[in-house]
């Protein structure tokens, strides 16, 4: 029996409201076979109030996702020729290159041309962005968080890191002045950028500890200050690359896709967006998709998604800011061409297009 999708999500007018949003078997999904428990250990999600964060965290939000890339050039045509993002700049440390690419004055995107052929975790970490940096590092040694020492970054930034039960690091920093990304305040910025606010980070989670571990540190289960930022715990996902035919995870010979699939599906960022439509036919001009590679659908969050990946299988989601009407079925879809009534499903977790 295929394992059930659980992530939390949070319908974004209703954000302050102290109620329970669990999206589960994602809606706007690629179609492809969902991943099963033997796939993916499953976990239960840990039970949290859609309230904001916890005043005694001073964290405003998500600062940067840190992608790994096969090739930053073939990277670029992505996340600069069809997400419009400028490259702001680069840096080098410990004989590792990256390039940063500004989604705002406040949120980058890290590329790290360090992926080999066959690796499948291509998510790097997760960094938020605090204003007082010793202060959280405090609080969360304070909760034995084993909270690493606060050094200076290559981009001019001080920064502590935590490693989850999994191992996976989440880091904090604060922009300080003089820094790259505080020079660059108020500077590309264009209007070619498809979005400007990253609203949510998804990273694998499929162990219990470390679930409750991101929920006692005051991570998830909420939103960050007036960004409305949040952290997404999938265990699993089937936003999966292959839309048509989906894949098999039981035949060998794609199996290894499959996983690979898997994994880029899962550990993912969203960006807001405010006209679906408008996103959706610039998206098919700037990277020349066809309709069923940007199918827009009613995810079970209520929210119009679109998702697309880069040349390496990392996956980006599109979310209306808007939510869709409650007399508007999931799964219903956005037809291709001019802006028309949706699609309506008519069959419970099945798309009525294609």
């Amino acid at each position: 029996m295929p394992a059930q999708v659980v992530a939390i999500r949070f319908p974004l007018r209703r954000m302050l409201m102290n109620v329970m949003a669990f999206s589960i078997g994602l809606g706007a999904i690629s179609g492809a076979v969902i991943a099963r428990s033997e796939d993916l250990k499953q976990a239960s999600p840990a039970s949290a109030p859609v309230t904001p964060a916890l005043s005694e965290r001073p964290l405003a939000g998500i600062a940067q996702i840190t992608i790994r890339v096969s090739d930053l050039r073939r990277a670029a045509s992505y996340y600069e020729g069809v997400l419009g993002f400028h490259h702001a700049f680069d840096v080098g440390e410990g004989g590792q290159h990256s390039s940063y690419y500004k989604v705002n004055d406040s949120q980058f995107l890290e590329l790290v041309p360090s992926l080999k052929p066959g690796e499948i975790d291509r998510q790097a970490r997760i960094v938020f962005e605090t204003s007082d940096i010793e202060e959280l590092r405090g609080k969360f040694a304070a909760l034995d968080a084993a909270p690493g020492a606060i050094r200076r970054e290559a981009d001019g930034n001080r920064v502590f890191q935590i490693v989850a039960p999994n191992g996976f690091p989440f880091d904090f920093k604060q922009y300080d002045p003089g820094s790259r990304q505080v020079r660059l305040r108020g500077r590309l910025l264009g209007k070619g950028r498809i979005a400007t606010h990253l609203i949510h980070a998804g990273t694998l989670v499929t162990d219990e500890a470390t679930r409750a571990f991101l929920k006692r540190l005051g991570l998830t289960g909420v939103v960050f200050g007036e960004r409305r930022d949040y952290l997404e715990t999938p265990e699993t996902d089937r936003n999966l690359e292959t839309k048509n035919p989906p894949l098999d995870p039981d035949n060998p010979a794609t199996r290894a896709q499959y996983l690979r699939e898997l994994h880029g599906a899962t550990n993912h960022f969203a960006l807001e967006v405010a006209d679906m439509h408008a996103v959706r036919e610039e998206l098919k001009r700037r990277g020349g998709y066809d309709d069923v590679r940007l199918r827009t659908a009613v995810g079970n969050n209520r929210h119009w998604l679109i998702h697309l990946f880069d040349p390496d299988g990392s996956r980006t989601e599109f979310m209306s800011r808007d939510v869709v009407a409650d007399d508007v079925p999931s799964f219903s879809v956005m037809p291709p061409g001019p802006p028309a009534p949706p699609i309506r499903a008519t069959q419970k977790g099945v798309y009525p297009w294609p």
